[in-house]
């Protein structure tokens, strides 16, 4: 079904932030009842804050099936994060919880990231404070679990590196298994500031006795657990759909020459007044902004002509 929108709204009036302008969507695409019999074509931006945003590009909900994903497998990982650091920190009484996974999360002073080894962002992280890092390698001495000051200017130690790559690692080898991700070729490396992609975050909860420290852990949006198969077009198509696509009109852009003046001087023209062209060597032949053909301008009878030098796949 095509969609096209349609709008009235006059040249001269001007929309505030917030405000909302509605167009014709089709009968089927706009269901909102709320609007009925209101015969508002404006809505200020106090009132549109009631009104939810339209997903045009899918992109929360695939937040919300990414989240979903994870969260059902909250409970597994845990526990098996809970079993790895009673043997990494020798101590029984370890606990890990995760919270539900969001789009909503903190920043931390610094992030172990992970991915394959040909990508330059990381896909998964985890993001600590160093105070954090101090009291989990504590923790591995010997001593107890409490919360330190924070603390200032400090590098991350070897062993708070290890710690945290084993903890990391064996998060991922929880999700990882359940999803049917291969762990193999995946490397960890730290960052002095947190992922750039978009996130979805959960927070991870250890406890031991009364003592319990948090850090966040995020998942890039791009990294799909469960990718949809690309669709194979079926091969009876292809002669069709060549065939379509050779009859789809272009148009063709010719810039004979371009003037630079100023508002001042271009205010001074007057009927009558010439100005001087100088026309290059060469000219291009644009669809939108792509230069698809080069050539020099001829004279043909009396009309001016473009001589095709570079054609399509040609050009530099």
């Amino acid at each position: 079904m095509e969609n096209r929108f349609k709008s009235s709204l006059h040249r001269d009036a001007l929309l505030d932030a917030g405000e909302l302008f509605f167009v014709s969507l089709g009968s089927k695409c706009m269901q909102d009842k709320t609007l009925g019999g209101q015969g508002k074509r404006f809505i200020k931006g106090a009132e549109a804050a009631q009104y939810p945003q339209f997903d045009l590009l899918g992109e929360n909900r695939r937040v919300a099936a990414l989240c979903a994903t994870l969260n059902r497998l909250n409970t597994h990982v845990a526990d098996a994060l809970s079993v790895h650091c009673r043997h990494l920190f020798n101590d029984t009484g370890v606990q890990i919880t995760l919270s539900p996974w969001t789009n909503q999360g903190q920043d931390a002073e610094c992030w172990l990231g992970a991915a394959p080894d040909h990508k330059s962002e990381p896909l998964v992280s985890m993001g600590f404070a160093h105070s954090d890092l101090f009291s989990l390698s504590e923790l591995f001495f010997g001593g107890q679990l409490a919360p330190v000051k924070k603390i200032e200017g400090r590098q991350v130690s070897e062993t708070e590196e290890r710690l945290a790559q084993k903890i990391l690692h064996s998060m991922l080898g929880a999700f990882f298994g359940k999803l049917g991700i291969k762990l193999e070729g995946w490397q960890s490396q730290w960052h002095n500031r947190s992922p750039q992609q978009h996130q979805v975050r959960t927070e991870l909860t250890i406890k031991v006795g009364e003592g319990q420290l948090r850090w966040q852990c995020s998942w890039s949006t791009d990294f799909d657990p469960n990718p949809q198969p690309l669709a194979v077009m079926p091969s009876a198509l292809k002669p069709q759909l060549e065939q379509c696509a050779h009859a789809i009109p272009v148009k063709l852009k010719v810039t004979v020459a371009q003037l630079s003046l100023s508002l001042g001087e271009l205010g001074k023209l007057k009927a009558g007044d010439i100005l001087p062209i100088e026309m290059g060597e060469t000219v291009s032949a644009r669809i939108g902004k792509v230069s698809c053909l080069r050539g020099q301008l001829a004279e043909q009878g009396d009309q001016l002509v473009l001589r095709i030098g570079d054609g399509i796949g040609e050009t530099k």
